[in-house]
């Protein structure tokens, strides 16, 4: 398994606070995998914590921290106890076909809007503005559906009327 890989875990230092741990991680182990040994063992590791900006810490408190980064990081990649990951994964409420979800978003929007409407005499100028603003894009929206749905209307008149399956009367 790749160090890189690892899951971050609740209560460790450099998973909890820095934005890329595994950037650590490939600084504490070597290439095929191994940890670093030695005395200098977390020091490329301690100067990228340190250009990251944090408030200073003493080198034994860094080392400790990278220490138990590390001890987890071994422990996952020798196949211990898997982490529970942070994000939890939730099925959707139904099927999840490109049609139900477009129903559903339409359905949440529709509500979102009731709510929205019954707020107006609560929001301030600049949040009416947004508001209005939301309406007149999807008044637009209608406005541009409409004409090319005109356009594509007077597309298929043109095809029937050249194929000789309309006579150009108007209906």
């Amino acid at each position: 398994m790749n160090g890189a890989l690892v899951p971050r875990k609740a209560g460790c230092w450099i998973c909890e606070k820095v934005a890329t741990p595994e950037d650590v991680t490939v600084r504490l182990f070597s290439g095929d995998g191994s940890r670093r040994k030695g005395s200098g063992a977390y020091g490329a590791a301690a100067v990228y914590v340190r250009g990251l900006g944090y408030p200073p810490i003493s080198t034994a408190t860094l080392n400790r921290r990278l220490s138990g980064h590390a001890d987890h990081v071994e422990l996952a990649m020798q196949g211990g106890p898997a982490l529970p990951s942070a994000l939890t994964r939730m099925e959707p409420p139904g099927p999840a076909y490109w049609l139900d979800v477009n129903q559903n978003a339409v359905n949440v929007g529709n509500e979102a809007l009731g709510v929205l409407a019954g707020h107006l005499n609560d929001m301030e100028d600049k949040e009416l503005v947004a508001v209005a603003k939301l309406g007149v894009v999807a008044a637009q929206k209608v406005g541009d559906w409409e004409a090319k749905g005109r356009k594509l209307a007077q597309i298929d008149s043109l095809i029937r009327l050249a194929s000789g399956m309309d006579d150009g009367a108007p209906d």
